[in-house]
């Protein structure tokens, strides 16, 4: 289980807490705290020691916090999603600063009773740290009159804080994003959808093998790993959500389902959504989940013959042309997949009279690689099965505007 919504509210109050309490440090702050306490030099010396040994460590998660913050939101879901909240996550990457300042805390706390007299609870220890008392009396001299070392302690204290402070800026930033994303329903429905998009990428051989098994598909989609409502929570309300409100899905599990859960649903679209049509399975694990993309490309490859010459060298499709509809289509697989089928398709289901042999990877990489030697050729070719392209299908969806499937994409 995620931790819950109260446990995330205290990483905030305790970030905001001492976020308050650095925007107001000052140097009367520090020299009322240690008159308070009657430190000796050696005890300043000690704490000095220590928030330096803070800083260090609280320098290196700097770094990775703001890594952190470069990426933790534009993806949709990540590991531990389910266990920790954000707010959990940032806190433990400043750990170090946090932690140290809590410890100056207490090292300028006054003595307490350990239980009250009305039976209220202790206070914390910000509360009572002299260090942290927001009225008290300035210093008449000011730090020109104390030794070096407690200088050097004020120093080292706001370098210190300065540091933290942007560590939380940072932390609340990094919150803050994250809730404005889950409310971009636009927004976070295309996180949604990227991912899906990932997952089924990095799915395709195990789809693809599924596809031609139809007894081991049917064994997975009966199995508790995508049929048990009770082990998926996450796909069974995937399951029970209208294609309309989708947004509102992936709004309520941003960041709050597991890579897992993502592959899961992505199996399940997999292999319903494409029980429609025999084919269409095997067309969204090569060109991605647009079916009105699938739908352009699949009549293009079955009158493939109109963008070709009336004759073809050696009775082969042109390599080059070949190439050129292959980036047109913008694949999500690579060119051995991709091939695979183009030319299945076009040997089974082409409508226009003799086919021409299709060719091999080799071929089709080679080609490009030759021809941008003679970069006039290669343009002209590229600029003329584009436009057959475009003339092709604006008579075949004439009430459709155009884009190539690579522009949609885009």
């Amino acid at each position: 289980m995620r931790t819950s919504p109260h446990i995330g509210h205290s990483h905030m109050e305790q970030m905001n807490l001492i976020l308050e309490f650095v925007c107001r440090f000052d140097v009367n702050n520090l020299l009322y705290a240690i008159n308070g306490k009657h430190f000796d030099e050696e005890q300043i010396v000690s704490i000095t020691n220590d928030i330096c040994e803070y800083h260090v460590k609280l320098k290196k998660q700097k770094v990775h916090l703001y890594s952190f913050g470069k990426t933790w939101n534009k993806e949709y879901t990540h590991e531990d999603n389910d266990h920790f909240d954000t707010s959990a996550k940032v806190s433990w990457k400043i750990r170090s600063g946090t932690a140290g300042a809590k410890k100056v805390f207490k090292r300028f706390c006054k003595a307490v009773r350990r239980t009250l007299p009305d039976g209220r609870p202790n206070p914390q220890a910000h509360e009572r740290s002299m260090i942290s008392t927001p009225n008290y009396m300035g210093d008449l001299f000011g730090l020109a009159s104390y030794p070096e070392c407690v200088k050097e302690l004020f120093h080292v204290m706001l370098y210190f804080y300065e540091d933290l402070d942007a560590c939380i800026c940072e932390s609340l930033r990094i919150i803050k994003e994250e809730k404005d994303t889950r409310y971009d329903y636009v927004k976070v429905n295309e996180l949604l959808e990227d991912a899906l998009e990932k997952s089924r990428q990095a799915q395709i051989h195990i789809i693809e093998a599924i596809e031609k098994e139809p007894e081991l598909k049917k064994a997975l989609m009966e199995s508790k790993s995508i049929n048990s409502d009770e082990e998926n929570p996450v796909l069974k309300a995937y399951k029970q959500t209208k294609k309309e409100n989708m947004a509102e899905f992936a709004s309520q599990h941003f960041h709050n389902c597991s890579p897992a859960d993502i592959s899961k649903i992505t199996l399940y679209k997999a292999f319903n959504e494409a029980d429609e049509d025999p084919d269409m399975m095997w067309a969204m694990t090569v060109f991605g989940n647009d079916r009105e993309k699938i739908l352009r490309v699949n009549y293009a490859i079955d009158h493939f013959n109109e963008l070709l010459p009336d004759k073809c060298k050696r009775g082969v499709i042109p390599a080059l042309q070949l190439y050129f509809f292959m980036a047109w289509s913008n694949p999500i697989v690579g060119v051995e997949s991709f091939l695979n089928y183009f030319n299945k398709r076009y040997e089974e289901k082409g409508k226009q009279g003799d086919k021409w042999k299709t060719i091999g990877y080799s071929a089709i990489t080679g080609a490009n690689t030759k021809e941008t030697k003679n970069a006039a050729k290669y343009e002209k070719t590229k600029k003329d099965m584009t436009a057959k392209l475009e003339e092709m299908l604006s008579n075949a969806f004439q009430n459709v505007q155009i884009t190539s499937p690579q522009e949609k994409t885009a």
